[in-house]
């Protein structure tokens, strides 16, 4: 896999302010190392009013620099690393790949903009731009009830570009398993690509831990092949799992007091 994309220069995003409590940017480098692609991790203030805007102006700070970029929320990490981004590169036309939100969630959403492939020419670069410009409570008055769960970000920003700028029209809408999976995909033993923590601070942690135990991996969520080049691994794996199980314990019991 060590193999370097000359044809296409392909950068993977991330970050958050404040600083990320996850260990994802450990798993987001070596996901990219193993393809040769780009990895950037961002965690500078924007100055953006709305911080869901932060990933917006962090991909446009590189959109000049590639010719496609892949944002990750950090919350998410790669699970299957031999999976390339190329399979879902916008093709033709298409300027955007994104995934729906799970289906089987009861908080649903058209697409879910913790993960997306953006094609960085005239129309994707337009699309970042107009997306941070846009009025959301105009948006809020907008949406409807079957466009699911308003979340007053980027996202709803995006549903409202894609289904009302006939400029945004190019783009696919993938079923969320292809690169939007939740922990329950992993408890039903899914073949996992991206696995994406979502809800309260507090739940994500808990489903953080959960894979952890899962998947018998440290909390970089990668196996100790790839992961004792990034990180000391810090125990015998026995240890390790007993620790994540005392975690993850104490994660759901926070949970269920609230």
């Amino acid at each position: 896999m060590n193999q370097k994309n000359d044809s296409k220069r392909i950068a993977v995003v991330s970050g958050r302010y404040p600083l990320t409590k996850f260990d994802s940017y450990v798993n987001h480098k070596a996901y990219c190392d193993l393809h040769g692609y780009t990895y950037i991790s961002c965690s500078w203030p924007t100055g953006a009013k709305n911080p869901y805007m932060n990933k917006i102006r962090y991909i446009q700070s590189y959109v000049h620099a590639f010719d496609y970029i892949f944002w990750i929320d950090d919350d998410a990490f790669f699970i299957n690393l031999e999976q390339p981004l190329e399979d879902f590169l916008p093709i033709e036309k298409h300027f955007l790949s994104i995934c729906s939100s799970p289906d089987f969630k009861t908080l649903k959403t058209f697409i879910s903009s913790g993960q997306f492939m953006i094609r960085c020419d005239a129309v994707g670069k337009s699309f970042l731009n107009d997306v941070e410009r846009m009025d959301l409570e105009m948006v809020r008055g907008w949406w409807n009830s079957e466009l699911g769960y308003f979340s007053n970000g980027d996202q709803d920003a995006m549903v409202f570009l894609l289904k009302e700028d006939e400029r945004y029209k190019n783009y696919e809408r993938y079923n969320y398993k292809h690169f939007n999976s939740r922990i329950e995909n992993l408890d039903n033993n899914d073949r996992v690509f991206i696995l994406h923590f979502t809800g309260v601070p507090e739940r994500k942690q808990a489903s953080w831990i959960k894979a952890q135990s899962i998947l018998k991996y440290e909390s970089a969520l990668l196996p100790d092949s790839v992961a004792g080049k990034y990180v000391k691994i810090k125990a015998p794996r026995k240890k390790i799992k007993d620790r994540v199980v005392k975690k993850l314990r104490m994660a759901l019991a926070k949970i269920h007091k609230k």
